[in-house]
């Protein structure tokens, strides 16, 4: 194995940003060409305070209309993952910094309650994790993926998700209750 592989992460550069003019690149016009990546580089969590938790959606190739994404970013660094455009949006890479700068939304649950108190909400599906796992490894330490899913039992509101970690496990109780329920709505 190449010893300058950074194990544990599925990109192994920084790719070009295609919203970005500027960027940082290893050849140099005077021929000098130094790595800029020699270690792993370490996760930075970004804290957002979004006004609304709910993304929507109006691609009829989609069978959700509405998502809520808790992270954006994923440690899990898949490099199959059809999210990682969506960090250029944001002024990142969909590199390594997909894997390693994860936007962190606290507030997630308050708002999706608050939006559930709302006149104007009208009970439907709310697909978690539409862009990036709702288990990623942070999930352990900010379970906000946990306080969605207790905002939406308490509401009797229909969730569907996408993960591929086992975290999903501890969530269990919930899920077996909000199925219990099946709560179906258009």
């Amino acid at each position: 194995m190449d010893a300058n592989y950074l194990k544990g992460r599925g990109a192994q550069i920084n790719v070009k940003n295609r919203f970005l003019k500027g960027e940082y690149v290893s050849e140099h016009i005077e021929g000098i060409d130094e790595p800029l990546i020699s270690e792993r580089p370490k996760t930075e969590l970004f804290f957002e305070n979004p006004k609304n938790i709910i993304s929507k959606n109006d691609s009829p190739d989609l069978g959700w209309m509405n998502s809520i994404n808790p992270y954006q970013g994923c440690e899990h660094g898949c490099i199959y993952c059809y999210a990682r455009n969506s960090h250029q949006y944001l002024g990142f890479n969909a590199g390594l910094d997909f894997e390693s700068k994860i936007i962190v939304k606290r507030d997630a649950a308050q708002l999706l309650e608050r939006k559930f108190l709302s006149n104007y909400w009208k009970p439907s599906v709310i697909m978690l994790s539409g862009n990036t796992d709702c288990y990623q490894p942070l999930e352990k330490e900010f379970e906000l993926t946990r306080g969605l899913l207790e905002v939406m039992f308490k509401y009797r509101n229909p969730v569907s998700m996408i993960t591929k970690n086992a975290l999903i496990t501890r969530d269990l109780d919930l899920l077996k209750e909000l199925a219990r329920l099946n709560p179906h709505y258009s």
